[in-house]
């Protein structure tokens, strides 16, 4: 007897038949055959009668399922305790993997710990005994080297007895003699070598009539112009009793020049070609500064103008080698007296710019902050080689732009202040 289908297990474990299965499909199609006939489908409720094949065939079916069912249960338990008994035995395999490796990093451990105490340990005793063997050793070379020392010598004299001395004492004289030699003949080279930047500071206290003329004299000037054009009423016109020449601006030289009234020193400035900055080939940018300080001091390339926020960067010698041919070796060799409240002026493309001293510093060669270029200021910089002969360190005056007249602070983008408009016919000819 062949069998169209098999009895299978649902979701919920329950034997489903084939023949039931059968009879309601059959049941399905003939409502389906009456509804496309037009019809009024009538269910029934039918009982269907198995015949003893089939019972037989049923319960056939219900045992195969039966064993079937068992089959896959004893295979799922199975499967599960494999399952269960591997899962069991790599556990076991990591306790024991993290057991060994526990030991051996607890081992390893151990042995780093000893062995470094007993380097540790070596190391000092080591240590402490050489260190006791070179005291010992030290103490004797000095015990045996102040015995040497204590060994008289007679000294001959031509005129006189032999003269006792010891050779810790002819040592030390013939220290002092060699030293004093050095000293000396090292202060007459320095001396030489830069004998024009020492000389103009050595006139500088010989003269120093000159010096505090010179002052009195700018600050008289300032102070004059400054009263006059105080006592000057709005739209009042200059008469005969206040000479109009005293509100002349004053006219600016051909050329730029840095003029220091407490220094005596009225000194052109030089501004080399910016092609080098620009290609940033600073070889040759260090070979035209030094050329142009032959000719005075020197406006470092790339800083701002005067009267220009930023900051405007004035270098000069303060000594050079005496073989050099510079008109300008020592123009800087006083800059050191310069002090905070002092002041300077500089004529630059024909407009005149006054400045106080803010600051006064020394730095390293190395310390190129000091060329920073603020936006938010008017200020200028001096800065020249100290001590005097050396290129140890930089001493660097930083100075504030002020008006030429009232002395205030000029800030960014404002103008000085401006003369009174006078007529032609009241300038005097």
């Amino acid at each position: 007897m062949t069998h169209p289908r098999k009895a299978i297990i649902d979701a919920d474990g329950n034997i489903v038949l084939p023949i039931v299965d059968a009879v309601r499909e059959r049941q399905i199609i003939e409502i389906k055959e009456e509804e496309a006939m037009g019809t009024d489908i009538v269910v029934e409720e039918t009982s269907y009668e198995f015949t003893e094949p089939e019972v037989e065939e049923i319960v056939s079916y219900s045992r195969e399922a039966e064993a079937v069912w068992t089959v896959i249960e004893d295979e799922l338990e199975e499967e599960a305790l494999e399952q269960t008994a591997r899962t069991s035995q790599r556990v076991e395999q990591a306790k024991a993997v993290w057991t060994s490796v526990r030991s051996n990093v607890y081992t390893v451990a151990g042995n780093v710990l000893q062995e470094s105490t007993r380097q540790y340990t070596t190391s000092i005793v080591d240590g402490t005994h050489s260190g006791v063997e070179a005291a010992r050793s030290l103490r004797s070379s000095a015990g045996r080297l102040w015995n040497y020392l204590k060994q008289p010598v007679w000294i001959p004299n031509k005129k006189k007895q032999p003269v006792q001395y010891s050779r810790g004492t002819l040592f030390v004289l013939d220290t002092v003699r060699f030293g004093g030699t050095f000293a000396i003949l090292f202060s007459v080279l320095f001396a030489a070598m830069n004998y024009q930047s020492f000389s103009t500071i050595a006139f500088s206290y010989i003269e120093p009539l000159a010096q505090i003329t010179g002052i009195v004299q700018a600050q008289d000037t300032d102070s004059q112009v400054a009263e006059k054009l105080k006592g000057l009423a709005p739209g009042q016109s200059a008469s005969d009793d206040i000479d109009a020449s005293q509100f002349l601006p004053l006219v600016g030289p051909p050329e730029n020049r840095l003029v220091i009234p407490k220094l005596n020193l009225n000194v052109p400035i030089v501004i080399p070609p910016m092609d080098a900055l620009i290609a940033e080939d600073w070889k040759k940018l260090e070979e035209e500064i030094q050329t142009a300080l032959h000719d005075g001091v020197v406006h470092y390339p790339g800083t701002a103008r005067p009267g220009k926020p930023g900051n405007f960067f004035v270098t000069g010698h303060s000594s050079y080698f005496p073989w050099d041919n510079g008109k300008y070796k020592s123009v800087f060799a006083r800059l050191g007296e310069l002090k905070t409240g002092d002041e300077y002026w500089v004529f630059y493309n024909g407009d005149r710019h006054r400045y106080i001293v803010k600051t006064k510093k020394e730095i390293k060669p190395a310390d190129v902050s000091v060329l920073d270029q603020p936006i938010d200021q008017r200020i200028s910089t001096l800065m020249t080689c100290t001590p005097v002969g050396t290129t140890l360190y930089r001493l660097i005056i930083t100075a504030q732009e002020v008006d030429p007249i009232s002395g205030k602070a000029l800030e960014v983008g404002e103008h000085a202040e401006e003369m009174p408009k006078m007529k032609m016919e009241m300038l005097p000819i």
